[in-house]
């Protein structure tokens, strides 16, 4: 997570400074995919479930993961930004049903307008995210918008690259589970075996 340095209201306006990072992980991803290594895969993945696991943990849904809201530095920090989307659940309202993110990486629970989605929609596109690390793109991101959302709605993910593992193509299979009561939750998938030894990379 970003750290805030500082924040005030200066003309009826809320100014918010965070700490400094070098590049969104979209400029990373497009330019490189094929060229580095799974651990570096399973690296970034492991950053990123780890601030969404802090997240989940307090009840907010952030709504919006992919690359370009990801920001890494070059001491190899990746954190979680852009939460102009993010919502807090409570007790009385334990869940959402307004339809806000990006399209390719939108959970179908949250493209169906469910009546109460929960942080497992950030589980989702979390799993998108994983297919864009290891193919350069998301499933779909060429067709028109209507098609985007017939296909994640009654169509199964595509399988990422041979190249991939069969752990890391079984890591992005688990995030992608249709159910949102099956697919698993952030410290859940921390868990999987693609991730092990991931923080040493």
């Amino acid at each position: 997570m970003l750290k805030v340095v500082e924040a005030y209201d200066f003309k009826s306006r809320l100014w918010i400074f965070v700490e400094l990072m070098d590049d969104a992980l979209t400029s990373f991803v497009q330019t490189l995919h094929k060229t580095y290594s799974e651990n570096i895969c399973k690296y970034v993945l492991m950053k990123t479930l780890e601030g969404l696991h802090y997240l989940h943990e307090r009840h907010i849904i952030h709504r919006d993961i992919k690359s370009d809201n990801l920001l890494m530095n070059v001491k190899g920090e990746v954190k979680l930004a852009d939460f102009g989307y993010a919502v807090q659940l409570t007790e009385q309202r334990a869940g959402r049903q307004s339809k806000v993110g990006t399209v390719c990486w939108m959970a179908p629970e949250l493209i169906r307008g469910e009546r109460k989605y929960t942080t497992k929609v950030d589980i989702w596109s979390f799993g998108i995210f994983a297919m864009e690390m290891a193919d350069g793109d998301p499933p779909y991101i060429s067709e028109p918008q209507g098609r985007v959302i017939f296909n994640i709605v009654k169509k199964d993910p595509p399988p990422i690259k041979p190249r991939w593992s069969s752990e890391f193509k079984d890591f992005v299979k688990v995030c992608l589970t249709k159910d949102p009561a099956l697919r698993p939750s952030a410290f859940e998938l921390m868990k999987h075996s693609f991730l092990e030894g991931a923080n040493s990379h």
